[in-house]
C-alpha cells in the first residue's frame, strides 16, 4: 500500500482528488498548502504527492525544490488549473524543477487514476537543477 499525500489549497479539488483514488488501496492524506506538505514530508513516509502549484505560503514550486533535495525517491505530479499565467506555462516549470509528471485541473478520474499507479510503479525522475541539497546541482553543459 502506497502513501500518497494530496496538496491544494482548494479543499474541493482535495476532495476530488481522494475520492478518485477511493478504490485504490493507498493511503491518502491531505494538505492545504506547502508549508503543511513539507511537514508531513518529513514526519511520515510518502510515496507519491499530488501537488498544486499555485498555493498561499509555500508554492508548488518550492515544495518540489525542497523535496527534490531530501527526498530525491518520492514521486511528484504536478497539477494546476493556471490562474492568469495559464497552466501549461507552469505545468512546465515543475517538469524543470523536477516534477515527475504534470496534469491540467480539473482531474478526469481514467486519466487521473492512471497516472497515479504509473508513477507508483516506476522510480522517481532525477532531482531537477534548482533542487535544495547540501550540494550544488550538477547542470549539463
Amino acid at each position: 500500500m502506497a502513501s500518497i499525500l494530496i496538496v491544494d489549497d482548494d479543499p474541493t479539488v482535495r476532495l476530488i482528488a481522494t475520492e478518485l483514488l477511493r478504490r485504490s488501496d493507498h493511503a491518502i492524506v491531505e494538505a492545504a498548502d506547502g508549508a503543511l506538505a513539507m511537514k508531513i514530508v518529513e514526519a511520515a513516509q510518502v510515496d507519491l504527492i499530488v501537488l498544486d502549484l499555485l498555493m498561499p505560503n509555500v508554492d508548488g514550486l518550492e515544495v518540489i525544490r525542497r523535496v527534490r533535495g531530501s527526498h530525491p525517491d518520492i514521486r511528484i505530479l504536478a497539477i494546476s488549473s493556471g490562474g492568469r499565467g495559464g497552466a501549461l506555462s507552469y505545468l512546465e516549470a515543475a517538469r524543470v524543477f523536477g516534477a515527475d509528471e504534470v496534469m491540467t485541473k480539473p482531474l478526469r478520474l481514467a486519466s487521473f487514476a492512471a497516472t497515479v499507479e504509473r508513477l507508483l510503479a516506476e522510480p522517481a525522475s532525477r532531482p531537477g537543477p534548482w533542487a535544495l541539497t547540501d550540494r550544488p546541482a550538477a547542470v549539463a553543459a
